[in-house]
C-alpha cells in the first residue's frame, strides 16, 4: 500500500523536532562561507533560536556575509552569531583560533565540522601534509581537540564530522599519506583518505570519550549541486572519477562533500 506524505505537515515536524535540539545551544561550525553546506546549515539552524552560533572559516569576510545574512532574516535577527578565523591547512593558525574559542565564557554543545577541499593538483598545508589530508582530517582532528574542555563542559556534547560516501575510494595511508611527496598522487585517492580520516575521527572520539557524554557521528550529506566544493575541477577529473567508482562497484556522485 503506497503511502502519500504531506509536505507541509511532514516539514513543519521536521522543524518542531530541531528546534528542540537546537534552542538555547552553542553551536560552532567550520566551513561557513555563503552557498556552502555549513551556511546552509548554520542559516537553517539559526531560525530555531541557539543561543549562540560560532562561524569558522578562513575568510573573515565571507564568514561574516553569512553572519549577516542570519541577521537579515527575520526569523533569526536575534541570534547571536560570532566570527572566528580558521585556516584548517596551517596549524599555528589553529592553535591561535582554538585560544580564541577557549577565552569565550560560554561552553560548545555542538560542534559540526564541515569544512572541506576535494581533489585538485597536489599541494600540501604550511606543515607539508597533502592538502586535502592535512585540511579536511588533520585540522579538524587538531582544532576539535584543542577545544575540547569546551565541548565536554556541555551537558549534551556533541560533535558532528562531516565525510563522504567518497571514503570508500581509500583508506588512510598510514605509511605513505603524502603519497611519496606527490610522486603517486592521485586527488580522488587523497579526497577519499582524508573522507576516511573524518569516519575514523569520530568513532575514536565515540570510543574514548563517550563515557564522559560525548556522541559523535560521521555523515555522508547526498548528492550536493551549486556549492563550492567542486572549483576548479573539470569534466576529465569526474571522468577519472567515474572510472574509479565502476573499478570499485560504489555508488559515489562528484559533487559530494
Amino acid at each position: 500500500m503506497a503511502t502519500t506524505y504531506d509536505k507541509k505537515s511532514t516539514a513543519s515536524g521536521v522543524a518542531s523536532d530541531l528546534a528542540s535540539s537546537i534552542t538555547g545551544k552553542v553551536v560552532l561550525t567550520t566551513g561557513v562561507s555563503p552557498n556552502g553546506l555549513g551556511a546552509h546549515f548554520v542559516e537553517t539552524i539559526a531560525k530555531h533560536q541557539p543561543a549562540l552560533l560560532i562561524l569558522a572559516g578562513r575568510s573573515a569576510p565571507k564568514v561574516q556575509a553569512t553572519a549577516d545574512k542570519i541577521k537579515s532574516d527575520p526569523a533569526s535577527a536575534n541570534v547571536e552569531t560570532r566570527v572566528v578565523i580558521l585556516d584548517l591547512a596551517s596549524q599555528v593558525q589553529i592553535r591561535e583560533a582554538a585560544r580564541h574559542v577557549l577565552a569565550f565564557p560560554e561552553n560548545i554543545d555542538v560542534v559540526v565540522n564541515s569544512a572541506g577541499i576535494m581533489a585538485g593538483p597536489y599541494a600540501t598545508t604550511e606543515d607539508g601534509i597533502e592538502s586535502q589530508f592535512g585540511s579536511n582530517h588533520i585540522g579538524h582532528f587538531l582544532f576539535t581537540n584543542l577545544i575540547m574542555s569546551k565541548i565536554l563542559a556541555s551537558k549534551s556534547p556533541r560533535i558532528v564530522n562531516v565525510s563522504s560516501n567518497g571514503h570508500a575510494l581509500s583508506p588512510i595511508r598510514f605509511d605513505d599519506y603524502n603519497f611519496q611527496a606527490g610522486k603517486t598522487y592521485n586527488q580522488w585517492d587523497a579526497y577519499g583518505q582524508s573522507k576516511t580520516g573524518n569516519i575514523l575521527f569520530s568513532k575514536g572520539l565515540a570510543q574514548k570519550l563517550g563515557s564522559k557524554g560525548l556522541r559523535a557521528y560521521s555523515l555522508h550529506p547526498g548528492v550536493v549541486f551549486g556549492t563550492s566544493l567542486a572549483v576548479g575541477l573539470g569534466e576529465e577529473d569526474f571522468q577519472d572519477l567515474g572510472t574509479i567508482e565502476s573499478d570499485l562497484e560504489i555508488l559515489c556522485h562528484p559533487v559530494l562533500m
